[in-house]
């Protein structure tokens, strides 16, 4: 058995980031009587300049990076919540 490959393998497994890529938000996003939201609210965050505009009741914003902190979240330009974002995150939007 080769030791020094399985070593260096084991090496290059254990120093790759546990996850590193792009995180989004993605959820339900509806009014406030229940309907599905159908391209007319605008989902962006403070994390960046992205925007998502749910089709069909649901929506997925990708942030391009993973925050790994609290950031703001808006619908329509307002205040919706503030949200930890530490990899994908689920957030369900209601309009109000």
């Amino acid at each position: 058995m080769n030791y020094k490959l399985i070593t260096a393998v084991l090496l290059a497994v254990l120093s790759i980031p546990a996850w590193s890529g792009d995180a989004c938000l993605h959820g339900k996003a509806v009014n406030g009587d229940g309907s599905k939201i159908n391209g007319t609210a605008k989902i962006s965050t403070s994390w960046n300049g992205r925007t998502a505009y749910p089709r069909k009741g649901r929506y997925e914003l990708c942030l391009g990076s993973n925050p790994g902190k609290t950031i703001t979240v808006y619908v329509d330009g307002n205040r919706y919540t503030r949200i930890h974002v530490d990899g994908d995150t689920r957030l369900n939007i209601i309009r109000r």
